[in-house]
């Protein structure tokens, strides 16, 4: 199952008392199967930020996860961000390579120009799609997924997310960023045959 998660939304269902794409999935499976009794299986294979959205896989079975989980690890699965950021960098593509870490309350990445104690590498690939009003509309194509990553490396080069207050980003709405999953190409867990999602969505709405 493939979703079009909404930013403010969780991807997973652990303790927290607020909704979930994973619980909201379940209740969706339910209404279109009202005959069935029984909790569907739906696991998130991989997660987005609560504040942003875009396209979210769920497995409808071990098998699937385990096969879908593999690609992710892998590397095989190729994904394509959009992100909104309240500066335009300088140039109009480029590919930024840091070190990150997560900080001591785990909440929050910290980013380094050179390998520090605890970092690991990551890296990522951008391009402007668009300039308006000293903002800019970026592509992005991480190469590796670290915690945060494209939070946290674009407000590096001074460039944050519009809604991304954690980072320095002006406040647009809670728990709400302009980061967006907009594409995720990978091979189906069953039948091998390629397969590419697309969730467009309106950048400059404010």
């Amino acid at each position: 199952m493939v979703l079009d998660k909404p930013a403010g939304l969780s991807t997973e269902s652990g303790h927290a008392s607020h909704p979930s794409a994973e619980k909201l999935a379940q209740e969706l499976f339910h209404q279109k199967q009202p005959e069935s009794r029984r909790i569907p299986y739906l696991r998130a294979v991989h997660r987005l930020d609560r504040a942003s959205g875009g396209v979210l896989v769920l497995a409808k079975s071990k098998q699937a996860l385990t096969e879908l989980m593999r690609q992710f690890e892998q590397r095989l699965v190729k994904k394509t961000y959009q992100a909104l950021t309240d500066h335009a960098p300088k140039h109009d593509s480029g590919v930024l390579s840091h070190w990150l870490k997560r900080d001591e309350s785990g909440k929050k990445a910290l980013v380094f120009d050179q390998n520090m104690p605890g970092t690991q590498p990551c890296a990522l690939e951008y391009k402007v799609l668009e300039r308006r009003d000293g903002m800019a509309l970026l592509e992005i194509y991480p190469e590796t997924g670290r915690f945060h990553q494209i939070r946290a490396q674009l407000a590096h080069i001074g460039c944050p997310i519009y809604g991304d207050v954690l980072y320095g980003g002006p406040l647009w709405q809670e728990h709400k960023i302009k980061l967006q999953a907009i594409r995720l190409y990978f091979m189906h867990p069953r039948t091998n045959t390629p397969v590419t999602i697309e969730a467009p969505w309106d950048a400059w709405s404010l």
